[in-house]
């Protein structure tokens, strides 16, 4: 069951595109004016937050209210917003105890729950009960770092929505297989990194040691992976240092179940072994490795639990355009057009990564990531 519990401000609220479109009609379609519109943020409830109720609902989620209100308060608030028939349950309480109490009984064992709002009683409940937090509200400026993401609009908070149940399930089954090791695959700019943030503030939450390593740590030297006529079949084949991140991390780790050492990695522009990472592991901890062409051997057979994240090349080049700093030399998308999509182009279909996989991800639209199998 999919459970998501919001407090009675998220209700109260209004977002300012919303209120920008009620001033516009209020206005005959002409704003002369900054001021709010009077009644708009407690008489009347932006109607975005109707549409977000009905696409929650219909999405499968069961929608509840905690909130410390006492009851008669929010039902008949959500009577006057004509709201009420979406809820299911109405949990409140004066305390955190009595909330957490609450959320722990409702949620079972593989049970999604998510909480929106800033009511800061019942994000502390939801912290205690390895509840993620969505701030949203008037408040949400002041608990957007408490959070685990925080919403700016009612389609947000679908957004986020989705992209936390996404993670959910990556994390639940990490944890119930007991992996050691977690690979993210797929095309640059494709949302790995976002994505294992992401994954990584939700292991915290639920008290899962974590340490993540990426791939682009591993690469040779730039004349190696220019080798030969081809720059795509040259990375294709000579781009990672598979040997160096197997023979000092992935079969020490492995072996020993843990692992606390230091590892010089190639600098790019020098193309010296002088970056140090230190990676440290308990034997209760799982290795999150990323990067691009994992799912294939030496690499493959590492892995305990895979993620292959689909995007569309164009997607990708978009996204490469977007970067403030130049990650490829003096032309970026030339390079990632001539050596890095012709390469991983290749690796798809030499190896159909996302074949066997324990989940696909489309994070085209990296709003909303959707979970394919």
């Amino acid at each position: 069951m999919n459970r998501i519990y919001f407090d009675l401000g998220v209700f109260t609220y209004w977002s300012e595109e919303s209120l920008e479109n009620k001033r516009l009609v209020s206005k005959d379609g002409v704003s002369v004016s900054d001021e709010p519109v009077p009644g708009s943020s407690g008489d009347e409830m932006d109607p975005g937050l109707s549409d977000m109720l009905r696409h929650l609902h219909s999405a499968g989620y069961e929608l509840n209210i905690c909130d410390t209100l006492p009851s008669a308060d929010i039902i008949g608030r959500l009577d006057r917003f004509g709201i009420r028939s979406f809820f299911e349950q109405i949990i409140t309480g004066g305390s955190e105890d009595i909330l957490v109490k609450h959320l722990v009984r409702f949620r079972g064992k593989d049970d999604f729950s998510l909480f929106v709002g800033t009511n800061e009683v019942v994000i502390c409940a939801a912290e205690h009960s390895q509840i993620p937090v969505i701030a949203y509200g008037e408040n949400w400026m002041e608990y957007r770092r408490r959070a685990m993401a925080y919403a700016l609009s009612p389609i947000e908070i679908e957004d986020r929505a989705a992209t936390l149940s996404v993670i959910h399930e990556v994390a639940r089954k990490t944890i119930e297989k007991k992996a050691r090791v977690l690979g993210i695959d797929g095309i640059d700019f494709a949302g790995k990194k976002f994505f294992v943030k992401k994954l990584g503030r939700y292991f915290d939450l639920l008290g899962k040691e974590y340490t993540v390593l990426n791939l682009e740590d591993f690469h040779r030297a730039v004349e190696e992976t220019y080798k030969g006529e081809d720059p795509g079949e040259s990375y294709y084949f000579n781009g990672f240092n598979n040997e160096k991140l197997i023979n000092e991390v992935l079969d020490p780790f492995v072996k020993a179940g843990s692992i606390d050492k230091v590892v010089y990695c190639i600098d790019s522009t020098n193309d010296a072994f002088v970056n140090e990472r230190h990676y440290r592991i308990s034997p209760d901890g799982v290795m999150v490795l990323l990067g691009p062409m994992m799912f294939r051997e030496p690499l493959l057979r590492y892995f305990d639990v895979t993620v292959y994240m689909r995007c569309d090349y164009k997607e990708s080049e978009h996204r490469a355009s977007l970067m403030d700093t130049p990650v490829y030399g003096d032309d970026p998308l030339e390079v990632y057009r001539n050596k890095n999509i012709p390469a991983q182009k290749m690796y798809v279909q030499r190896h159909d990564p996302a074949k066997g996989r324990d989940f696909v991800i489309d994070n085209s639209n990296f709003h909303r990531p959707v979970l394919v199998s």
